[in-house]
């Protein structure tokens, strides 16, 4: 009796815990399987403070050389420069210090402890409600209703004036309708109010004052086909989509996680999953930036963007096993010179280091 009675205990809390705040947005599986990966050459800021405070969450914290060396932060997982070295991974040899790609060593991380979920961040994204929140796999959402190679989807939330950082300046003003439809939501990116990540452009120009999204706009996701650019701030990670973390080393650093977005979203085709928006879930108190340093580095995004696009929308892959197609498709961004040789290499180990973890490649998608 006593047995059938924690059970039903055991049961009862399972549902409690995946419980829903809003509709279609679960915050809660097993303590260890959803993990926060960030990497921070500052003292533990307030948005990490949050973020460790939260419930059935664990953060994995990658350091580089320029973090100090007394970093602490109760309920964080620390990973130093020495610690990265005695993980082991394939990929630490080809990670350069000093470098946003250092944060790779964290999402392994996450994966060899038993992530099913990866909520990657920034250390200047401050949780507007105390919780992370994100759609199943499948739901049913809007859709856009086009054959547009890219949609602005900052215009969705309220925001038509401005645009995301790597969206083709040639595009912004494209406009198109949406619809219900099912989806399949693998990657998922909450807007950020206040100090969105625009491009250096648009604040040289414009400046960026204080940018409110339209917390009450239903989510959207897009369809294959299209694209619009997302980075390594405030999106989650389902696990079918977890080979699309990696962040490559050569592009310019305002350049790696845009290319990284466009590259996954093409892959995430393959498999029948969606890259889905959502209204904005944190405010970014921005880090310090050099306007005119953030412009030059930015510089291959305004003129190459467009193309990276057709190229992408255009690539077809007859290789009938999924990592296959991740590689080939890596070795034909650097044959385009979006990647150099390097990051062949680093997604071959990449590669290596989720087999050996156990990470399970998901199945192409039939059609």
């Amino acid at each position: 009796m006593k047995r059938i009675l924690n059970m039903t205990v055991n049961i009862i809390g399972s549902i409690l815990v995946c419980f829903c705040y809003q509709p279609l947005l679960c915050n809660a599986i097993k303590p260890t399987s959803r993990w926060i990966v960030v990497t921070t050459i500052n003292h533990p800021t307030k948005a990490l403070e949050k973020l460790a405070a939260l419930k059935d969450w664990r953060v994995v914290v990658v350091g580089d050389k320029k973090t100090p060396i007394d970093w602490h932060l109760e309920n964080c997982d620390y990973l130093s420069p020495e610690k990265q070295e005695q993980l082991d991974f394939h990929i630490t040899k080809l990670l350069p210090w000093n470098h946003y790609s250092r944060k790779n060593i964290g999402y392994l991380y996450a994966i060899k402890n038993g992530a099913t979920i990866i909520y990657d961040t920034d250390d200047d994204n401050i949780l507007i409600h105390n919780t992370i929140e994100y759609l199943p796999p499948t739901a049913e959402t809007l859709l856009y209703e086009t054959e547009e190679s890219v949609v602005n989807v900052y215009a969705h939330f309220g925001q038509p004036s401005i645009w995301p950082r790597g969206y083709p300046l040639n595009k912004i003003l494209v406009r198109k309708p949406i619809l219900k439809h099912e989806t399949h939501p693998y990657i998922q990116q909450g807007l950020a109010d206040l100090d969105p990540d625009v491009d250096a452009i648009f604040r040289l120009t414009q400046g960026i004052g204080s940018i409110v999204f339209n917390q009450h706009a239903q989510l959207i996701c897009l369809p294959e086909g299209t694209f619009c650019p997302f980075n390594t701030q405030n999106t989650v990670f389902h696990q079918q989509a977890f080979w699309g973390l990696l962040i490559p080393t050569t592009p310019k650093f305002r350049v790696c996680d845009i290319w990284r977005g466009y590259w996954a979203q093409r892959l995430l085709w393959d498999i029948g999953g969606n890259l889905c928006f959502m209204p904005p879930t944190v405010i970014q108190e921005r880090n310090e930036h050099n306007l005119m340093h953030d412009f030059i580095d930015e510089i291959d995004l305004y003129v190459h963007a467009d193309d990276l696009v057709n190229l992408l929308k255009n690539w077809n892959s007859k290789q009938t096993n999924f990592f296959d197609r991740v590689i080939e498709l890596t070795d034909m961004m650097v044959t385009h010179k979006f990647y150099l040789e390097k990051d062949s290499a680093l997604v071959r180990a990449w590669i290596q280091d989720l087999q050996e973890i156990g990470y399970q490649q998901p199945e192409l998608s039939p059609h």
